[in-house]
């Protein structure tokens, strides 16, 4: 099954992949650090976060902004996933690739067969997500 829900929060958080994604430019530490490289999600007018909650056959990738998702179907895109500790290299800090979001993926989510069709809607839904209009949130989700 395949589905997505744009929810809301009052907090950004780091789940799971936006260590890795929005990165600090002003020698923080990453969760005090207020100016990252792509900047971090912003709140809408109504003063909350967006989230993007996005399963696919069971699995749910959680977003908190369109460059975590583009970054995802980046990584999920290659016929031969990268290893962790190559992908953990390119990111300063002392997180290690047993930490990395990709290694943190249940194991039926990584074979190919699955990614390709992930990506597939991954990259319609990024696509429908671009095309919506700015509304009013139907509902905070809480447990981010």
């Amino acid at each position: 099954m395949k589905k997505y829900e744009v929810g809301y929060s009052r907090y950004w958080h780091n789940y799971p992949i936006a260590y890795w994604v929005h990165i600090e430019k002003d020698n923080k530490p990453w969760r005090d650090s207020v100016e990252y490289s792509p900047p971090s999600p912003k709140k809408d007018y109504n003063g909350i976060y967006k989230i993007y909650k996005i399963e696919i056959n069971g699995f749910t990738f959680v977003f908190f902004s369109i460059d975590q998702l583009e970054h995802c179907i980046e990584i999920l895109s290659m016929k031969l996933l990268p290893a962790t500790i190559t992908l953990s290299e390119k990111r300063p800090g002392n997180m290690g690739p047993n930490s990395h979001w990709l290694s943190r993926l249940p194991a039926k989510v990584k074979p190919w067969s699955y990614r390709e069709k992930a990506v597939k809607y991954l990259k319609k839904v990024r696509e429908e997500l671009e095309k919506q209009p700015i509304t009013t949130p139907k509902k905070i989700l809480g447990s981010f």
